[in-house]
């Protein structure tokens, strides 16, 4: 392979073959790290919205996700980004029920203070987990949390390192 690479010893058409693996034989071995293992990976978290608009608002101007294609393109869904592939997918139905804080979704910042002021900028409500305090909870592991809630009554926790003393 290595007189294929090198332009001084490549023979006229040589480079069309590093295409042609590359083109044909390279994608079957990475479809065959992802495609036929059995282990699944996280794809997309789908929730039920009563308001499409107002999740949609809260969820790029709050959160700051970023919208990605909606494969339905329609009005009754939106989905996001959440990163590293995963999405978040928002469905507008008839929904129902309570969710308690210890069913949510959390996203970690760089400073769970600056992150509060956006949300008291929002009028969000916001308390750390007992719900007693907007003060943060420190947990044992050294990480700042603070839990709010969406337009649907999701919980959401934001969290980020404890500042070094």
């Amino acid at each position: 392979m290595s007189l294929l690479l090198n332009p001084n010893t490549r023979k006229p058409g040589s480079l069309k073959l590093i295409w042609l693996i590359a083109a044909l034989i390279l994608p079957g071995f990475c479809l065959a790290q992802s495609g036929t293992d059995a282990v699944p990976v996280v794809d997309h978290v789908a929730i039920c919205v009563k308001n499409l608009k107002k999740s949609t608002a809260f969820y790029t101007d709050v959160m700051h996700l970023r919208k990605v294609g909606n494969p339905f393109k329609d009005t009754v869904h939106q989905w996001y980004s959440l990163g590293n592939g995963v999405k978040l997918h928002a469905i507008q139905g008839d929904c129902a029920g309570v969710h308690p804080i210890a069913e949510h979704l959390c996203f970690s910042v760089g400073s769970v203070h600056e992150f509060a002021k956006v949300l008291e900028s929002h009028n969000i409500k916001y308390s750390n987990w007992k719900g007693d305090s907007k003060e943060p909870t420190l947990r044992a592991d050294g990480v700042l949390q603070l839990y709010f809630q969406d337009p649907d009554g999701y919980w959401i926790e934001i969290n980020s390192p404890a500042p070094k003393k």
